[in-house]
């Protein structure tokens, strides 16, 4: 018959096992998990995407689109990410906007980002972009103004 102390210093024992052993196989199925991740993000990474930057300067601002695309998906949601930067002290707001070329040649304007913050800042703005006619050609527009009022631009397209 066991004691009743050596009965509990016994569970004791087995509880700790236990969560040594639960504590290794969680481990052990987070770092599995953790490699399939890594591996899927680098072979989908190295199978499709491609990145287009397009990026131009004017007076008082600079910026650029960068957007990840697969060739040959054109009708696809594409990851884009606009950045503007205010370069100069003189009162002015500066923005940017995505610009993008369909399959049948529109050019769409899209909506403008605005920074206020003056002289030395940056916006960057993750987005998204789709067209029912697939997009063919990426482009950035990057402006200063006075209000609404567009004092100077400048657009570039990443082909």
């Amino acid at each position: 018959m066991i004691q009743s102390s050596s009965l509990a210093g016994r569970m004791k024992e087995i509880r700790m096992n236990r969560g040594r052993v639960l504590g290794r196989s969680a481990g052990l199925v987070l770092a599995a998990t953790a490699l399939t991740i890594g591996s899927a993000s680098i072979s989908s990474a190295a199978a499709a995407a491609n990145t287009a930057t397009a990026s131009c300067s004017t007076t008082g601002a600079k910026g650029s689109s960068k957007t990840t695309f697969t060739p040959g998906e054109i009708h696809a949601t594409m990851p884009v990410t606009l950045t503007v930067t205010d370069t100069s002290a003189d009162g002015h707001h500066v923005r940017v906007r995505y610009l993008s070329r369909s399959d049948p040649g529109t050019i769409t304007r899209w909506s403008w980002h605005a920074l206020h913050n003056g002289n030395g800042t940056t916006l960057v703005y993750p987005t998204t972009a789709r067209h029912e006619y697939g997009i063919v050609n990426m482009g950035v527009e990057v402006a200063r103004f006075e209000g609404s009022t567009l004092l100077n631009s400048c657009t570039d397209w990443a082909f």
